[in-house]
């Protein structure tokens, strides 16, 4: 990266370089050749001439989202937030970028066509005072300023001047000349005084246009927010991110400051599930794979992003070669399995089908695959990427059949096993008159089935009008569903509901009564003192079903489900069956496969799974 930071030799950053940007800008080359001009001849300054050259010839594929949806909530945005700093505008400029690009009512601006140099110039002027403003603090070496204090743009944003003063009034730089602050508590001084007055959620529900009321706030906006606030203040912030975890759903982003303590440690991902690959957003570019014959994924083309996966994982290189594929093809990707699709993670230049993936995450599941045309071509097998390194590809054993009984589409949650324990305890009374205490004691609760129902047996023939669940302990039982059966499996109607709580007021037919004994699993309920039901007249009740909070991924009586294996490049289906319990069961499965249960009723939460052993694993 840098080399070192002397006024006269600083080596940044660039595949590009600035003759070849200039060109690409088309008209507006007058505009960045002012800049260069600027400090090599209006005001001679070498260190500053390289900062020009490392924006310009870095900006070639950065752009800024446009249109009439842009605008509309950009307008917003500058009308209510009129009297806030700039940087909290930029926060819901990025907002109203992903707004845009979601609906996919944008066009595109590249910097190259637009930047003006009275811009460039006014954002290094500006990053330089950052950097000699925070000396009073730490030292800000040249790699880190360059990197991410003297970037003009935080994604794909308009162009706006955001490195103003403004915040500046909430922290006198001087005074704290003496203090000694590390990076560490520097930064969280400034993020205390910054959000106790600029809170980001705040400022979201002031803005008046439906598209950000309905907006919901995440992790890329945190992280985004964050990396703006502590760049104003010179604070080396990066943003690292998962495009797609491996083992769960969706993906994350979260910052990081560059203290180098930390680096090549697990200390910044120590909460984080374990990934295939981690990367950083940057503002130099980085090599992306160049194919005109075949289709290039959108996440493998953003050329703004490092692997730094070293940095947080146990990494290995994984060598694979395709038994065919045409000879002109230039490169293979490594997908992991997230939120129903095989999605791409890495890549690798490809020659005569060989190729290796460095540096990926251990104990993952892999998919290899290539593009001919627009079409994704799979490996024969997915690859099992052992914590040792070693490398299992999960093939079909057709001649070794097993049988299957499944009660589950979706990695088990530990959250379940603590919704199970505090339930028991609970115990089921019943009475013909509420205003009459103690109530009757039928049953305690002293087991549960994880996220499934369970069954209590009555023993007793007595009939009772109002059957109800008591907390006999300081506890938060969360209860999805409660049902009464009477022989033979008939569910009774209950007439209402009720709740009462620990000052014994009672609530008919409110929500919370309603959560606990519907039928819709991912309803739940808190139960408070007494949660029940009231029938129209006394009955018996045999059994009482019940099932805890739960995320609604097991197998249900009446939904139809198929079950799946990976064989030859594809998902081969094992038939589809309806359950009449809780799992489902299937013979004659090939063994040492991945497979993959799929809810054809209902859901979208699907992981796929291995047996070993005779255990599900799912991943």
């Amino acid at each position: 990266m840098m080399t070192g930071c002397h006024r006269d030799v600083v080596v940044v950053p660039m595949l590009v370089d600035v003759n070849s940007a200039l060109k690409l800008s088309g008209d507006n080359r007058g505009e960045l050749q002012k800049v260069l001009d600027y400090y090599r001849k209006e005001n001679p300054d070498s260190l500053k001439l390289k900062a020009a050259e490392y924006l310009i010839s870095n900006m070639v594929a950065h752009y800024a989202v446009a249109g009439e949806t842009m605008e509309r909530l950009k307008r917003d945005v500058d009308t209510t937030l009129q009297d806030q700093p700039r940087a909290v505008k930029l926060m819901f400029y990025l907002v109203a970028a992903r707004i845009a690009k979601g609906r996919g009512d944008y066009t595109v601006e590249y910097d190259l066509h637009k930047i003006t140099s009275d811009y460039l110039i006014r954002n290094i002027e500006r990053s330089f005072e950052i950097w000699e403003e925070i000396k009073n603090h730490y030292d800000l070496s040249c790699e880190d300023f360059f990197e991410y204090v003297l970037p003009y743009r935080i994604n794909d944003e308009p162009l706006t001047e955001w490195k103003d003063t403004a915040y500046y009034h909430l922290y006198d730089f001087y005074k704290g000349e003496n203090m000694g602050f590390s990076l560490s508590s520097y930064a969280s001084y400034v993020s205390a005084k910054v959000n106790t007055y600029y809170g980001f959620g705040t400022f979201k529900n002031q803005l008046s246009d439906s598209l950000f009321k309905k907006y919901r706030m995440d992790c890329i906006d945190n992280a985004y927010s964050t990396r703006i606030t502590n760049q104003v203040f010179g604070i080396p912030t990066a943003v690292d991110f998962v495009p797609h975890y491996p083992t769960q759903e969706n993906r994350h982003y979260w910052t990081i400051l560059r203290d180098h303590r930390f680096v090549n440690s697990k200390y910044y991902y120590s909460s984080t599930p374990y990934t295939a690959k981690v990367y950083r957003k940057t503002s130099f570019i980085n090599p992306i794979p160049e194919d005109k014959n075949n289709f290039i994924p959108h996440f493998i083309r953003d050329p703004y992003k490092m692997d730094v996966t070293e940095e947080y994982e146990n990494v290995t290189n994984l060598e694979y070669k395709f038994k065919t594929c045409r000879p002109d093809t230039k490169y293979g990707y490594l997908c992991v399995f997230n939120n129903l699709a095989w999605n791409e993670v890495a890549w690798s230049e490809m020659r005569g089908g060989e190729l290796v993936f460095e540096k990926i995450g251990r104990d993952i599941v892999y998919m290899p695959c290539y593009y001919d045309g627009n079409s994704q071509v799979f490996a024969d097998y997915p690859l099992w990427v052992r914590l040792n390194g070693e490398v299992e590809s999960l093939v079909p054993d057709k001649e070794r059949l097993q049988k299957l009984r499944l009660n589950r589409k979706f990695t088990y949650n530990s959250s379940g096993d603590y919704c199970g324990s505090v339930i028991i305890g609970v115990q089921i009374r019943a009475t013909n008159d509420l205003s009459k205490e103690p109530y009757d004691s039928i049953a305690v609760i002293r087991h549960y089935n994880y996220m499934a129902y369970d069954t209590l047996h009555v023993n007793t023939t007595k009939k009772y009008k109002y059957w109800m669940l008591t907390k006999e302990r300081y506890s938060y039982p969360e209860f999805a569903s409660v049902k009464f059966v009477q022989k033979g499996g008939d569910v009774l109607n209950a007439a209402s509901t009720f709740t009462v709580d620990a000052i014994g007021k009672m609530d008919k037919d409110g929500l919370l009564s309603k959560n606990i004994f519907n039928d819709d699993l991912l309803d739940y309920g808190t139960l408070p003192k007494i949660a029940g039901v009231e029938f129209e007249k006394p009955v018996s009740v045999d059994v009482v079903k019940y099932i805890t909070r739960n995320d609604k991924n097991g197998v249900y009586p009446g939904n139809t489900y198929e079950l799946l294996y990976f064989d030859q490049g594809e998902w081969v289906s094992l038939g589809r069956k309806v359950a009449t319990t809780d799992y489902i069961e299937y013979d004659d499965v090939p063994s040492g496969a991945l497979y993959w249960l799929r809810n054809r009723t209902e859901g979208k939460e699907e992981r796929p799974f291995t047996v070993m052993n005779g255990r599900v694993r799912f991943w």
